[in-house]
């Protein structure tokens, strides 16, 4: 398992001085300020199907689409219960009281068709998380279609990535 660890800085363009400080600052003042700074750490889990991003407690597991179903379907495949049941046990650790789960698709196809087979995508891993969920875990369903690209549609490559099925879920 690898682990990678992204820091992102973000800053303005712009003098600082102190809050009550005797003097205004000169304009030849050339400090910045940090406006925000995010950690962000993203896990390989040993497959390039699966992937997990961690942003403070927020957690986000996404799933390609190709390990879960078949092409154009919404059916699971015999190892997608598998996954799933890996991925709840991820979401009890974390005790987190609420999971939402989305189904992503490429731009192949019509826009409608595409909106359709995600949110079946995303109720067929519901029904499974259901399965390996404590009951008091709350769980919501919802299909973007095409509408939250994570890569370039322009190529196979991207649009293997954007066809998937994300678990969004906070650590306690």
């Amino acid at each position: 398992m690898a682990l990678g660890l992204v820091l992102t800085t973000s800053v303005a363009a712009g003098p600082v001085h102190a809050a009550g400080a005797d003097s205004a600052p000169t304009g030849s003042d050339t400090s910045h300020r940090v406006i925000s700074v995010v950690h962000k750490i993203s896990k390989v889990t040993g497959s390039s199907q699966v992937r997990r991003e961690e942003t403070g407690d927020r957690v986000e597991v996404a799933l390609s689409a190709g390990i879960l179903f078949g092409k154009d379907s919404a059916r699971l495949s015999a190892s997608a219960e598998r996954r799933i049941a890996e991925a709840a046990r991820a979401i009890r650790e974390a005790g987190s009281p609420a999971v939402a789960v989305a189904g992503h698709t490429d731009d192949l196809g019509s826009a409608a068709h595409g909106l359709t087979l995600s949110k079946q995508r995303a109720d067929a891993v519901t029904r499974v998380l259901q399965r390996h969920l404590p009951k008091n875990v709350r769980l919501s369903a919802r299909g973007y279609g095409e509408a939250r690209p994570v890569a370039d549609n322009d190529h196979e490559a991207g649009r293997k990535q954007n066809r998937r099925v994300t678990l969004t879920f906070h650590r306690r």
